[in-house]
């Protein structure tokens, strides 16, 4: 189950904290906040310090966002090495 916490308190982004585990099953729901938080005009950045397991078609989902100038911070190791095969 992925738990999806919208920031707006910042003043030039809006962040997005993901926690639990983000699958295939997650992707509607993400990537409709995503397109809301794009269609603002602010910066967004994907928080992935509390994801604890991530699916191919997550990390494909996070790696298409990435292209689309969100920033990824605090992935773990394994969440960052997921990101990272799946981009190549």
């Amino acid at each position: 189950m992925l738990r999806i916490t919208r920031l707006d308190g910042h003043k030039k982004a809006t962040v997005l904290r993901l926690e639990g585990r983000l699958t295939h099953g997650d992707l509607i729901e993400l990537r409709a906040i995503l397109a809301a938080c794009l269609a603002a005009n602010r910066r967004v950045v994907i928080d992935l310090a509390g994801i604890g397991f991530l699916d191919k078609p997550g990390a494909a989902a996070l790696v298409a966002a990435e292209r689309d100038d969100v920033e990824l911070i605090g992935a773990s190791p394994f969440v960052r090495e997921l990101l990272q095969e799946v981009a190549s």
